[in-house]
Protein backbone atom coordinates (compact mmCIF):
# COMPACT_ATOMS: atom_id res chain seq x y z
CA UNK A 1 0.00 0.00 0.00
CA UNK A 2 1.44 3.39 -0.68
CA UNK A 3 1.00 6.73 1.57
CA UNK A 4 1.60 10.06 0.90
CA UNK A 5 4.62 11.19 3.23
CA UNK A 6 4.80 14.97 4.03
CA UNK A 7 7.38 16.54 5.44
CA UNK A 8 7.06 20.26 6.89
CA UNK A 9 10.44 21.55 7.55
CA UNK A 10 9.89 23.81 11.32
CA UNK A 11 12.07 24.85 14.61
CA UNK A 12 12.83 22.70 17.87
CA UNK A 13 10.38 24.94 19.17
CA UNK A 14 7.20 24.20 17.02
CA UNK A 15 7.77 20.51 16.15
CA UNK A 16 5.05 19.17 18.34
CA UNK A 17 2.26 22.16 17.17
CA UNK A 18 3.48 20.97 13.87
CA UNK A 19 2.58 17.24 14.46
CA UNK A 20 -0.77 18.03 15.84
CA UNK A 21 -1.33 19.84 13.21
CA UNK A 22 -0.83 17.19 10.58
CA UNK A 23 -2.52 14.76 12.90
CA UNK A 24 -5.66 17.04 12.83
CA UNK A 25 -5.12 17.65 9.04
CA UNK A 26 -5.51 13.41 9.12
CA UNK A 27 -2.19 12.04 9.48
CA UNK A 28 -2.06 8.70 10.26
CA UNK A 29 0.78 8.78 12.54
CA UNK A 30 3.76 11.52 13.05
CA UNK A 31 7.47 11.29 12.92
CA UNK A 32 9.54 14.06 13.98
CA UNK A 33 13.87 14.42 13.65
CA UNK A 34 14.54 16.59 16.13
CA UNK A 35 18.22 17.84 16.65
CA UNK A 36 17.58 19.02 20.31
CA UNK A 37 15.75 15.94 20.90
CA UNK A 38 18.73 13.56 19.83
CA UNK A 39 21.31 16.69 21.50
CA UNK A 40 19.67 15.78 24.88
CA UNK A 41 19.85 11.74 24.36
CA UNK A 42 23.60 11.83 23.59
CA UNK A 43 24.83 14.47 26.43
CA UNK A 44 21.98 13.58 29.28
CA UNK A 45 21.57 10.08 28.71
CA UNK A 46 18.18 9.75 28.69
CA UNK A 47 17.66 7.24 26.11
CA UNK A 48 18.38 3.23 27.32
CA UNK A 49 19.34 2.94 23.22
CA UNK A 50 22.61 3.74 21.21
CA UNK A 51 21.54 6.69 20.03
CA UNK A 52 23.75 7.51 16.36
CA UNK A 53 25.56 10.63 16.37
CA UNK A 54 25.11 11.32 12.64
CA UNK A 55 21.09 11.93 13.17
CA UNK A 56 22.11 14.98 14.39
CA UNK A 57 23.41 16.83 11.35
CA UNK A 58 23.48 20.99 11.46
CA UNK A 59 23.09 21.43 14.94
CA UNK A 60 20.99 24.85 14.29
CA UNK A 61 17.61 24.02 16.35
CA UNK A 62 15.83 22.65 13.24
CA UNK A 63 13.06 19.80 13.18
CA UNK A 64 11.55 17.81 9.72
CA UNK A 65 8.07 16.38 11.51
CA UNK A 66 6.66 13.99 8.55
CA UNK A 67 2.90 12.92 8.65
CA UNK A 68 1.34 9.99 6.61
CA UNK A 69 -1.65 10.47 4.22
CA UNK A 70 -4.21 8.73 1.69
CA UNK A 71 -2.52 8.96 -1.71
CA UNK A 72 -5.83 10.75 -2.12
CA UNK A 73 -5.28 13.26 0.53
CA UNK A 74 -5.54 17.29 -0.13
CA UNK A 75 -2.15 18.89 0.63
CA UNK A 76 -4.25 22.34 0.08
CA UNK A 77 -5.58 21.50 3.50
CA UNK A 78 -2.71 20.87 4.98
CA UNK A 79 -1.35 24.11 3.82
CA UNK A 80 -4.02 26.52 4.98
CA UNK A 81 -3.54 25.29 8.47
CA UNK A 82 -0.11 25.67 8.38
CA UNK A 83 -0.41 28.88 7.31
CA UNK A 84 -3.06 29.63 10.50
CA UNK A 85 0.48 28.36 12.69
CA UNK A 86 2.48 30.60 11.21
CA UNK A 87 0.41 33.40 11.51
CA UNK A 88 -0.69 32.63 15.30
CA UNK A 89 1.89 31.15 16.84
CA UNK A 90 4.18 32.03 19.51
CA UNK A 91 6.71 30.35 18.98
CA UNK A 92 9.62 30.68 15.52
CA UNK A 93 7.76 28.64 13.29
CA UNK A 94 11.20 27.86 10.62
CA UNK A 95 9.86 27.87 7.15
CA UNK A 96 7.78 25.54 7.18
CA UNK A 97 8.34 24.16 4.16
CA UNK A 98 6.70 21.35 2.49
CA UNK A 99 7.95 17.98 0.94
CA UNK A 100 5.80 15.62 -0.49
CA UNK A 101 7.01 11.63 -1.20
CA UNK A 102 5.08 8.42 -2.05
CA UNK A 103 6.02 5.83 -0.12
CA UNK A 104 5.02 2.12 0.83
CA UNK A 105 3.84 1.49 3.91
CA UNK A 106 6.56 -1.22 4.56
CA UNK A 107 9.02 2.01 4.34
CA UNK A 108 7.09 4.41 6.78
CA UNK A 109 7.11 1.82 9.37
CA UNK A 110 10.86 1.39 9.45
CA UNK A 111 11.56 4.76 9.12
CA UNK A 112 9.10 5.84 12.07
CA UNK A 113 10.43 2.58 14.25
CA UNK A 114 14.08 3.69 14.15
CA UNK A 115 13.42 6.61 15.87
CA UNK A 116 11.62 5.46 18.85
CA UNK A 117 13.80 3.78 22.16
CA UNK A 118 13.20 3.00 25.75
CA UNK A 119 13.16 5.87 27.92
CA UNK A 120 13.72 6.11 31.77
CA UNK A 121 11.97 8.48 33.89
CA UNK A 122 12.80 8.27 37.86
CA UNK A 123 11.72 4.30 38.23
CA UNK A 124 9.47 4.18 34.98
CA UNK A 125 10.70 3.33 31.91
CA UNK A 126 8.36 4.04 28.76
CA UNK A 127 9.32 1.40 26.79
CA UNK A 128 7.99 1.07 22.59
CA UNK A 129 5.78 -2.39 22.14
CA UNK A 130 8.23 -3.85 19.81
CA UNK A 131 11.36 -3.36 22.31
CA UNK A 132 12.48 -5.44 25.42
CA UNK A 133 12.36 -3.92 28.74
CA UNK A 134 15.86 -2.82 30.44
CA UNK A 135 16.32 -5.14 33.56
CA UNK A 136 15.72 -2.41 35.66
CA UNK A 137 13.01 0.04 36.14
CA UNK A 138 9.15 -0.13 35.90
CA UNK A 139 7.84 -0.72 32.34
CA UNK A 140 5.32 0.89 30.83
CA UNK A 141 4.72 -0.02 26.87
CA UNK A 142 3.64 2.00 24.77
CA UNK A 143 2.38 1.60 20.73
CA UNK A 144 3.08 5.07 19.67
CA UNK A 145 0.24 6.10 16.99
CA UNK A 146 -2.48 8.86 16.43
CA UNK A 147 -3.03 10.22 20.22
CA UNK A 148 0.04 12.05 21.81
CA UNK A 149 2.81 10.87 24.66
CA UNK A 150 5.01 8.46 24.17
CA UNK A 151 7.38 9.84 26.92
CA UNK A 152 9.36 11.50 24.41
CA UNK A 153 8.00 15.12 24.83
CA UNK A 154 8.92 17.69 27.98
CA UNK A 155 5.38 17.94 29.00
CA UNK A 156 4.89 13.65 29.24
CA UNK A 157 8.19 13.45 30.83
CA UNK A 158 7.55 16.44 33.41
CA UNK A 159 4.24 14.51 34.50
CA UNK A 160 5.67 11.02 35.12
CA UNK A 161 8.50 12.79 37.08
CA UNK A 162 6.27 14.47 39.09
CA UNK A 163 3.66 11.88 39.80
CA UNK A 164 6.19 9.43 41.45
CA UNK A 165 6.76 12.42 44.30
CA UNK A 166 2.76 11.03 45.32
CA UNK A 167 2.46 8.34 46.61
CA UNK A 168 -0.47 6.27 44.48
CA UNK A 169 -0.51 2.63 46.23
CA UNK A 170 -4.33 1.92 46.30
CA UNK A 171 -5.65 5.28 45.26
CA UNK A 172 -8.24 6.62 42.44
CA UNK A 173 -6.48 8.36 39.48
CA UNK A 174 -8.22 10.76 36.72
CA UNK A 175 -5.99 10.80 33.81
CA UNK A 176 -7.55 14.53 31.97
CA UNK A 177 -7.01 14.38 28.26
CA UNK A 178 -5.45 10.93 28.48
CA UNK A 179 -3.95 10.88 25.03
CA UNK A 180 -2.11 7.56 24.24
CA UNK A 181 -3.31 6.92 27.95
CA UNK A 182 0.18 6.83 29.13
CA UNK A 183 -0.66 8.62 32.32
CA UNK A 184 -2.88 6.72 33.98
CA UNK A 185 -1.27 3.50 32.78
CA UNK A 186 1.66 4.89 34.68
CA UNK A 187 -0.17 5.72 37.68
CA UNK A 188 -1.28 1.62 37.80
CA UNK A 189 2.25 0.82 37.53
CA UNK A 190 2.87 3.35 40.46
CA UNK A 191 0.40 1.54 42.86
CA UNK A 192 -3.08 2.43 41.94
CA UNK A 193 -5.71 0.81 42.36
CA UNK A 194 -8.12 2.45 39.52
CA UNK A 195 -7.50 4.97 36.64
CA UNK A 196 -10.13 6.71 34.51
CA UNK A 197 -8.98 7.84 31.21
CA UNK A 198 -10.48 10.70 29.44
CA UNK A 199 -10.28 12.39 26.34
CA UNK A 200 -12.60 13.81 24.12
CA UNK A 201 -10.59 12.06 20.95
CA UNK A 202 -12.16 9.09 19.72
CA UNK A 203 -8.41 8.42 18.39
CA UNK A 204 -7.42 8.89 21.80
CA UNK A 205 -9.66 6.44 23.64
CA UNK A 206 -8.41 3.90 20.88
CA UNK A 207 -5.13 4.36 21.68
CA UNK A 208 -5.36 4.44 25.42
CA UNK A 209 -7.54 1.62 25.35
CA UNK A 210 -5.11 -0.41 22.74
CA UNK A 211 -2.21 0.58 25.42
CA UNK A 212 -4.12 -0.48 28.40
CA UNK A 213 -4.43 -3.90 26.81
CA UNK A 214 -0.63 -3.35 25.72
CA UNK A 215 0.19 -3.39 29.94
CA UNK A 216 -2.10 -5.91 30.17
CA UNK A 217 -3.70 -3.58 33.39
CA UNK A 218 -7.41 -3.75 31.70
CA UNK A 219 -8.94 -4.71 35.62
CA UNK A 220 -7.34 -1.32 36.66
CA UNK A 221 -8.34 1.28 33.88
CA UNK A 222 -11.67 2.26 32.51
CA UNK A 223 -11.59 4.49 29.04
CA UNK A 224 -13.94 7.62 29.24
CA UNK A 225 -14.98 9.76 25.72
CA UNK A 226 -16.46 12.77 26.05
CA UNK A 227 -16.25 15.48 28.34
CA UNK A 228 -16.42 14.03 31.96
CA UNK A 229 -19.44 14.04 33.95
CA UNK A 230 -16.86 13.62 37.53
CA UNK A 231 -20.82 13.70 39.34
CA UNK A 232 -20.16 12.92 43.29
CA UNK A 233 -16.33 10.74 42.31
CA UNK A 234 -13.66 12.54 44.10
CA UNK A 235 -10.08 11.03 43.13
CA UNK A 236 -7.03 11.04 44.97
CA UNK A 237 -5.01 12.48 42.23
CA UNK A 238 -6.15 14.10 38.70
CA UNK A 239 -3.04 14.15 35.86
CA UNK A 240 -3.78 16.64 33.35
CA UNK A 241 -1.24 16.88 30.39
CA UNK A 242 -3.34 19.64 28.02
CA UNK A 243 -2.56 23.08 27.33
CA UNK A 244 -2.48 26.44 29.33
CA UNK A 245 -5.46 27.12 27.99
CA UNK A 246 -7.64 24.05 28.81
CA UNK A 247 -6.14 23.95 31.66
CA UNK A 248 -7.69 27.66 32.71
CA UNK A 249 -10.92 26.75 31.67
CA UNK A 250 -11.53 23.27 33.15
CA UNK A 251 -9.92 24.58 36.53
CA UNK A 252 -13.16 24.03 38.29
CA UNK A 253 -13.83 20.75 36.88
CA UNK A 254 -10.30 19.52 38.06
CA UNK A 255 -10.92 20.73 41.52
CA UNK A 256 -14.54 19.08 41.38
CA UNK A 257 -12.83 15.97 40.51
CA UNK A 258 -10.28 15.49 43.78
CA UNK A 259 -10.78 15.20 46.80
CA UNK A 260 -9.63 17.72 49.72
CA UNK A 261 -5.93 17.06 50.34
CA UNK A 262 -5.11 15.52 46.79
CA UNK A 263 -2.94 16.16 44.43
CA UNK A 264 -2.71 17.05 40.89
CA UNK A 265 0.04 17.18 38.35
CA UNK A 266 -0.69 19.77 35.81
CA UNK A 267 1.53 19.87 32.06
CA UNK A 268 1.79 21.14 28.58
CA UNK A 269 2.08 24.70 29.76
CA UNK A 270 4.04 26.99 27.67
CA UNK A 271 6.88 28.74 29.81
CA UNK A 272 5.11 32.39 29.34
CA UNK A 273 1.85 31.42 30.21
CA UNK A 274 2.99 29.57 33.57
CA UNK A 275 2.34 32.14 36.32
CA UNK A 276 -1.21 32.71 34.64
CA UNK A 277 -1.97 29.17 35.68
CA UNK A 278 -0.67 29.06 38.62
CA UNK A 279 -2.92 32.46 39.54
CA UNK A 280 -5.75 30.26 38.07
CA UNK A 281 -5.34 27.60 40.82
CA UNK A 282 -3.88 29.85 43.93
CA UNK A 283 -7.15 29.87 45.61
CA UNK A 284 -8.17 26.41 45.43
CA UNK A 285 -4.12 24.63 44.94
CA UNK A 286 -0.75 25.05 47.10
CA UNK A 287 1.83 24.65 44.31
CA UNK A 288 4.13 21.80 45.76
CA UNK A 289 6.67 21.59 43.23
CA UNK A 290 7.49 23.32 39.31
CA UNK A 291 9.82 21.63 36.85
CA UNK A 292 10.36 23.03 33.71
CA UNK A 293 12.11 21.52 30.43
CA UNK A 294 13.07 23.33 27.12
CA UNK A 295 9.81 25.70 26.78
CA UNK A 296 7.18 23.60 28.96
CA UNK A 297 6.17 23.74 33.02
CA UNK A 298 4.85 21.18 34.81
CA UNK A 299 3.13 21.30 38.44
CA UNK A 300 2.79 19.38 41.35
CA UNK A 301 -0.54 20.82 43.48
CA UNK A 302 -2.20 19.90 46.72
CA UNK A 303 -6.26 20.45 46.78
CA UNK A 304 -6.51 22.91 49.76
CA UNK A 305 -8.71 21.14 52.25
CA UNK A 306 -11.78 23.79 53.12
CA UNK A 307 -12.52 24.85 56.71
CA UNK A 308 -15.71 24.16 58.38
Amino acid sequence: MEWLQISVSTTSECSELVAMTLYEAGSDGVSIKDDADIRELIEKKLSWDYVDESLLHSGDGKALVSGYFNTDFDVSKLYDALDALKENCVFPTGSLEVAVTRINSADWENEWRKYYSPIKLGKIVIVPAWLKAPDDGIPVYIEPGMAFGTGNHETTSMCVLLMQKIDLKGKTVLDMGCGSGILGITAVKLGAKKAVLSDIDPQAIQASSDNVRLNDVEEACTTVCGDLDTGKTEYDAVIANITADVLVRLKEQLEYSLKDGGNAVISGIINARAQEVKKAYSDAFETVETLQRGEWTAMLLTKKIKRA
